[in-house]
């Protein structure tokens, strides 16, 4: 049976206002008063509401009938049915004829409130276990297994390895309500036009952002609705979206959510998606830079202000930036930044020497370069 004696009690008083303050009582299965705009009344039995429970039928208390039923009033006792339980009964006084389409309504408006109220209790509880899962997953603790496996057979849900984390964050924090309201809708929307599956993604708010276990595709095809996910995020205004690597095992989830933490952490658009090999190249100098390389890239970039003011410093390494870009193409760098080819190479050449980087391979110079670019970002150049 549907506990709801917590919101019944606002539901009567809401709702006497609409049937000219008439007395309203919703009853119990055991035929107890569990909420009454004559609140006294409230605990007391109603043998009324006990012969629509046993008959499933309305019963109709007339003046003539009172003796047989001892506290009650003339008027309507009407069953409540939800998803074809009998949860209750709703009583309305009056004893003209015109009360029985009033008393019809009634039972019509309290099923349909009981309903939304339990569709949202069951919504609520749905999100506590998705993100409790959703926890036990990012921490990769095989020993919470069993736990696991009962959370996503509650709701139920079934991971298709190999799955990637998805980390959507806001640029500019909202306050917190105002963010989780957002979030919330986002989630709704991608439910709503079926880039999320319930039973094969986990979803989730960690820590003031958006988080997504997103199951392999069906059949081995592309991953069309991580496109529309992105695709999604992309048209939101102010969010950028992170997607890790391949996750084989349900134990490489936490490694995966490191990734999409880091790649989210990085300078750049508002899509970082490790499957793209010039953002897989920035997350590796990016880990490089944090994991040690901090030192270096300011001491490289020391040495190059140091014979040369900001504002030049700035033209030389934008013009690496368009350069690496391009993919080492002179033309097409020239032809971005506007520039004779024997320029841009000159830029080039000079960078090379106040790095001191002349006799290095192509590859460590462009390594060392885009480490500069992590410490000291520079605007792209379109």
């Amino acid at each position: 049976m549907l506990e709801f004696s917590s919101m019944a009690q606002d539901f009567v008083e809401a709702t006497s206002s609409l049937v000219g303050g008439r007395t309203i009582n919703i009853m119990d299965r055991e035929g107890t008063i569990i909420a009454s705009t004559e609140q006294e009344r409230i605990g007391t039995f109603h043998q009324g509401a006990a012969e629509v429970i046993a008959t499933g039928k309305p019963v109709l208390i007339e003046t003539k009938d009172l003796p047989r039923y001892p506290g009650a009033k003339e008027g309507y006792n009407m069953p409540i049915f939800l998803k074809d339980e009998l949860i209750g009964v709703v009583g309305i006084f009056g004893c003209e004829e015109q009360m029985l389409n009033v008393a019809n309504l009634l039972k019509v408006y309290v099923t349909q409130h009981f309903a939304q109220q339990a569709m949202a209790q069951k919504q609520n509880v749905e999100s506590e276990v998705r993100n409790r899962l959703l926890s036990l997953l990012l921490l990769g603790d095989i020993g919470q297994m069993e736990t696991i496996y009962q959370l996503s057979a509650l709701i139920p849900v079934q991971l298709a390895f190999p799955v990637k984390v998805i980390m959507i964050r806001a640029g500019k924090r909202k306050n917190t309500r105002e963010q989780m309201n957002h979030y919330t809708q986002l989630f709704q929307n991608m439910m709503w036009q079926g880039t999320l599956d319930r039973s094969r993604d986990v979803f989730g708010i960690q820590n003031n952002d958006c988080i997504i276990i997103h199951s392999a595709p069906r059949h081995g095809k592309a991953d069309e609705d991580l496109d529309k996910i992105i695709a999604q995020v992309v048209r939101e205004e102010g969010l950028c979206i992170a997607v890790s690597g391949a996750c084989p095992r349900l134990e490489d989830i936490p490694g995966g959510m490191k990734e999409s933490n880091t790649l989210i952490s990085m300078e750049g658009g508002p899509v970082r998606n490790l499957e793209d090999s010039q953002v897989k190249i920035q997350y590796l100098i990016y880990k490089s830079l944090i994991h040690g390389g901090t030192k270096y890239a300011e001491m490289l970039y020391r040495k190059l202000t140091a014979s040369q003011d900001a504002r030049q410093a700035e033209v030389l390494l934008v013009t690496a930036r368009v350069y690496y870009q391009e993919n080492g193409s002179v033309q097409k760098a020239s032809q971005r930044l506007h520039l004779h080819k024997n320029t841009l190479l000159y830029r080039m050449k000079r960078l090379f020497q106040l790095l001191d980087l002349e006799n290095e391979t192509p590859f460590t110079r462009e390594f060392l370069i885009r480490l500069i670019f992590m410490y000291h970002p520079v605007d792209d150049i379109t």
